[in-house]
């Protein structure tokens, strides 16, 4: 991915700095939490909206679940090609899985251990009738390649379903 400059916001619209130290003190207060990186794709006229969530998940050290917080970053291009939407399916998810994979690098900051704390979530699906299996396997191997831990749908809950309501706004 080109060097960019993502802008991070909370659901309130206050803009973050920093994203990767927001990300760490906040894991330093919830020590139990979770983090996972999902991302969703739109066509809107001539361009595409990819929209970023982190979703930081209040886990107690029972494991017990008391929501989550969830900041978000949209990015907005020029079409891929001028072809229809499903001949540039392909290109477009496979930027989703670009776009999650360098924020969930910059959240890590190249610490290995923080790296394994991290989940990323691919609006890919797994069953084969889908449009989006086309890239399921290779998307998953991408991500876990890169040492991450990745999940489709039907468990891709932070793409299919935050990620996607922000692209949707």
């Amino acid at each position: 991915m080109e060097d960019k400059k993502y802008i991070f916001k909370k659901i309130n619209g206050e803009l973050i700095d920093n994203v990767e130290k927001y990300v760490k003190d906040w894991i330093k207060e919830n020590p139990f939490g979770l983090i996972t990186v999902g991302c969703d794709s739109q066509v809107h006229g001539h361009k595409i909206k990819y929209s970023i969530v982190i979703c930081m998940q209040y886990i107690d050290k029972y494991g017990i679940g008391h929501g989550a917080h969830v900041i978000s970053t949209s990015i907005w291009e020029k079409r891929l090609s001028n072809k229809n939407q499903l001949e540039e399916m392909p290109l477009k998810l496979w930027k989703e899985a670009e776009y999650v994979l360098d924020i969930a690098n910059l959240v890590n900051g190249n610490d290995e251990t923080f790296k394994k704390r991290i989940t990323v979530h691919l609006d890919y699906n797994s069953e084969e009738s889908q449009k989006s299996n086309i890239l399921f396997a290779s998307g998953i191997g991408y991500i876990t390649g890169m040492g991450y831990k990745a999940e489709g749908k039907p468990d891709a809950w932070c793409a299919t379903h935050l990620a996607d309501a922000f692209c949707r706004k």
